[in-house]
């Protein structure tokens, strides 16, 4: 991407009224034997709803991570009640595959079968591809799991 262009790819860009963006990535600590989410919601005008990070245990692999983050910052979001999102990852494979662009792999079979079951309470989410550069606040959370005991939520603001 041309350098004089990469601010105009991470800009905020106001959403529809009533919709929110959920940003999420994953991070694989293979030394520690666990992995991290990171998620920041905000709502129609860029503003900070919710942050979290949460460490995992049984993902090990970088793209199961990323589904995983997915699947996880969408059972955060049903259980606030939230019906219309627009969901962010850097994982490029996991959004294609999510938006049937692309077949998942064995590996990724179970994650998308459980999104697909949690996403039947949303009115409507999309998936969007983000570059790393519009990811930073998620890649941030999901690297500060390695200092969780299970999660960590912050409200309106994130560490």
């Amino acid at each position: 991407m041309p350098k004089g262009k990469a601010r105009e790819y991470y800009d905020w860009k106001p959403l529809p009224t009533c919709w929110l963006k959920l940003n999420v990535d994953g991070a694989v600590f293979g030394e520690l034997h666990k992995a991290g989410v990171g998620v920041v919601l905000r709502d129609e005008a860029g503003k900070v709803i919710l942050a979290a990070s949460k460490v995992e245990f049984e993902v090990n692999n970088t793209e199961a991570i990323e589904m995983l983050a997915i699947f996880r910052a969408l059972q955060l979001c049903t259980s606030m009640g939230i019906h219309r999102l627009i969901m962010e990852s850097d994982c490029l494979m996991d959004i294609q595959v999510l938006n049937n662009e692309l077949v998942s792999d064995a590996m990724l079979t179970p994650f998308v079968s459980e999104i697909r079951k949690v996403l039947r309470v949303f009115v409507e989410c999309k998936f969007q591809h983000v570059y790393r550069e519009g990811n930073q606040v998620a890649h941030i959370l999901a690297r500060y799991a390695w200092n969780v005991e299970n999660i960590s939520i912050w409200n309106e603001c994130y560490p």
